[in-house]
């Protein structure tokens, strides 16, 4: 029986012109559409039943325009405000309609499954519970959320007048349901199909396969991306071939090594499961066969050396596509999708790899290809034989002999017995281990190792993070409200010591009143320093109430150590060049100094922190996922001639420690090597706060008695971590240092911001950008 559903717009017409409005806002008269379109949604609103997708895409249209036009007298708070409410609204609407499981799934775990960037929950999470994020963060985070509500609601509104009743379900017909959709009729067709594996007939499994061809062509209906998708899916989500990963896991490992076998001995059941259904698909659906062979086909030259390399991904790509290339049952929808073989060999020609090359002889041998073999069967020998103009001369760097043997395709193509055995294209198959397994003794090549997935991807993570530092000013890193202290040179140590505390920070800006000028860094170091130089000098201990700031470089110039910190930047230089001027001091902390534009002098605006600046990478950067190399081998941090200390240690001998080796802080270690505890240069000040320098005597254990209540503790790591998860640990929590142990708690090294800030800049640098 036909249902009703009543919607809040007039018809078809009306939404897409809404959609029309929103995302092409000039008009001809060169007026702003958005204002028409927010003002049609709030019509709609007030009828109801309006879909989340199209009210969130109006409050975040809103909160764009009230900043784009702030002549109204909108303060910055008001328009932060804007911002957060749509953008959390957003957020929590979209996740809240993904928690269909039983237990509850985290936020992540369901952003995941819509495609939504992480970054969008977290700064959800942010505006929440945590201080209201800047006006740079806010906009860039409302046209993710722009880009996702487009391409995800929008665009998937069929153009014509039929309606579909999915539109009013919010998302429910977005990319992330339609994959979800998919992927749950390919994993019920695997089970059925295994299930009868064993006892049902060939024409049960065609009767399987053509049952579910259906129900997949019913869910691509109506969704003019959803065939994209489907590819993806069969390509990418271990269905037609395993990813990567499942064959880097101990289960697979164990079963390969078990029958002492291949492992595409253990994939022959992929091709009785899935062909059936394969070609049943490509046979009733227009386009499918033309967009799963291109898409085999990208991953086929996504690695140009020509030299093979042991990729299964790979291989099981090129195995399909002989297969698809090769099959007579599927001619009929070669015609259909206009098709042919003449141009899949020519892309092979034009990307010469071992598997491409090997997919076009594979074609010419086929029979009934005689004019493709008239075409190409010269060339392809000429190429295989590493002959002919240089396109084709993919191994011409090789002598002709080592051409010859690293171009053997015996281990991957069908021997001539298995030919004779299962002519291709006359209904004959052969099984994936035929393809894949070696055969004879390998060749020994000299070119360099093909570039791992995990390699790329950490490559991809450390660009995409530099580029984000390359566009991004140190003005952006600032919160939307923050208070600045700043101290005169002629302040006494002893009062700058109290305003710290009272305060709870450990660093100030230095001003000379007399010069106008910016004068330094006050940092806990330089009362380190101090107490370091009334410990060689006794006598001055009387004079210590009466020492005023500028004359902490008399104190640097007597004691050797580092001079204060007079580095700085201009708030609008790119944070990239911050970071470099922070390494190339070995600073902790930047001052950010502007010019007045009337009187000319300079300004202290803020001060920068390696921490602001992680956490600001950790938070909008969604690429620092992609950094799973684990620590051991990445060379990242300390782990010869550390320093370290015990409980019963005295608080001057880790304060010499300190300073001699111009660190922040020591590991405590028990009489076994465990770390306890690490003593900091911020304990330091606590003990002397009050001018209380008797405290000095006592010894670490004593110490650190003395920290307030809410200290956070230690952050520990192991040598296998990997720096996604300590980027998402500085994501959530305050965090300076890690302390690497091992299984057993023993101090293996230290982990710094330092450490993290250099390598993310400098990694894969050629030295004469790297700093000396």
């Amino acid at each position: 029986m036909a249902s009703i559903v009543v919607t809040p717009w007039r018809d078809r017409a009306e939404l897409l012109k809404v959609r029309s409005w929103l995302f092409s806002p000039k008009g001809s008269d060169g007026a702003d559409e958005r204002r028409k379109a927010c003002s049609q949604i709030q019509a709609w609103k007030l009828r109801g039943g309006l879909p989340h997708a199209v009210e969130s895409t109006w409050y975040i249209i809103e909160a764009i325009l009230t900043d784009s036009y702030q002549a109204n007298g909108s303060s910055a708070f008001a328009i932060q405000s804007c911002y957060c409410t749509a953008i959390c609204r957003f957020v929590t609407g979209l996740l809240d309609s993904g928690q269909e499981s039983r237990y509850k799934q985290s936020m992540y775990e369901i952003a995941k499954e819509f495609g939504l960037p992480a970054s969008l929950v977290e700064l959800r999470h942010e505006a929440t519970h945590g201080e209201l994020p800047s006006l740079a963060v806010l906009r860039q985070a409302a046209m993710k959320s722009l880009d996702w509500l487009k391409d995800d609601y929008w665009m998937y509104l069929n153009d014509g007048d039929s309606f579909n009743v999915s539109e009013m379900t919010s998302f429910s017909h977005g990319r992330a349901a339609v994959r979800r959709n998919l992927k749950d009729i390919l994993a019920q067709y695997s089970i059925q199909s295994n299930d009868n594996e064993h006892t049902s007939t060939k024409r049960g499994n065609d009767v399987l396969a053509q049952r579910f061809t259906s129900h997949l062509l019913e869910a691509c209906t109506g969704n003019k991306l959803a065939l994209d998708e489907l590819v993806g899916i069969l390509v990418h989500d271990d269905v037609l071939i395993p990813s990567r990963e499942r064959w880097t896991t101990p289960a697979c490992r164990f079963m390969v090594q078990a029958n002492d076998s291949s492992p595409a001995d253990a994939l022959d059941n992929i091709y009785t499961t899935w062909d059936p259904l394969l070609k049943e698909m490509i046979l009733r659906q227009a386009g499918l066969l033309q967009k799963l062979s291109h898409e085999m086909f990208k991953q086929l030259i996504a690695i140009s050396d020509i030299v093979p390399s042991v990729d299964t991904f790979l291989d099981l790509n090129l195995m399909w596509l002989e297969h698809i290339y090769t099959t007579k049952d599927l001619e009929k929808a070669f015609k259909q999708d206009d098709v042919d073989d003449v141009t899949m060999i020519s892309a092979c020609l034009q990307t010469p790899n071992q598997r491409t090359l090997g997919l076009a002889a594979s074609i010419v041998r086929c029979p009934g290809r005689v004019r493709a073999r008239k075409m190409f069967g010269d060339r392809i020998a000429e190429a295989m034989e590493g002959k002919g103009d240089a396109k084709l001369a993919v191994v011409s760097h090789h002598d002709d002999a080592a051409a010859r043997a690293s171009c053997d395709f015996s281990g991957w193509q069908r021997s001539k017995v298995n030919r004779a055995e299962n002519p291709v294209g006359h209904g004959g198959f052969v099984q994936p281990s035929s393809y894949l397994r070696r055969r004879g003794q390998p060749q020994l090549m000299t070119t360099p190792k093909p570039e791992s997935a995990i390699d790329r991807d950490q490559r991809k993570a450390l660009q995409r993070i530099r580029d984000f530092l390359k566009v991004r000013t140190s003005y952006d890193v600032l919160p939307l409200s923050f208070r600045l202290i700043i101290f005169d040179t002629s302040l006494l140590v002893k009062k700058s010591l109290t305003i710290l505390i009272q305060n709870g920070i450990v660093s100030a800006p230095l001003w000379d009143s007399k010069t106008s000028t910016f004068a330094g860094l006050l940092t806990t170091s330089d009362y380190i320093n101090l107490i370091q130089y009334y410990w060689q000098n006794p006598d001055a201990v009387s004079r210590i109430d009466q020492f005023k700031l500028n004359s902490l470089r008399d104190v640097e110039k007597a004691i050797g150590v580092s001079p204060l910190e007079k580095a700085s930047i201009h708030p609008q230089k790119p944070l990239y060049e911050a970071c470099r001027r922070m390494l190339e001091t070995r600073a902790r902390r930047i001052p950010l100094v502007d010019i007045d534009d009337e009187t000319g002098r300079a300004m202290v605006v803020s001060v920068v922190t390696q921490y602001r600046i992680l956490k600001f990478v950790a938070v909008n950067v969604h690429e620092t996922q992609l950094l799973r190399k684990p620590l051991r081998h990445l060379n990242l941090g300390t782990y010869k001639n550390l320093e370290t200390a015990k409980m019963e240690t005295p608080v001057f001998d880790v304060i010499h420690q300190l300073v001699n080796n111009n660190i922040s802080s020591v590991p405590i270690l028990n009489s076994d090597g465990v770390v306890t505890n690490v003593f900091e240069a911020v304990d330091v000040i606590t003990l002397i706060k009050g001018a209380n320098y008797d405290e000095l005597n006592l010894n670490v254990g004593e110490a650190l008695q003395k920290r307030s209540e809410d200290f956070p503790g230690i952050y520990t790591c192991s040598i296998d971590d990997r720096l996604d998860t300590i980027f998402d640990t500085i994501r959530k929590s305050r965090v300076h240092r890690l302390v690497v142990i091992d299984e057993d708690s023993r101090l293996v090294g230290v982990l710094t911001l330092s450490d993290i800030l250099e390598y993310i800049l400098l990694e894969g640098e050629s030295d004469d950008t790297k700093v000396e």
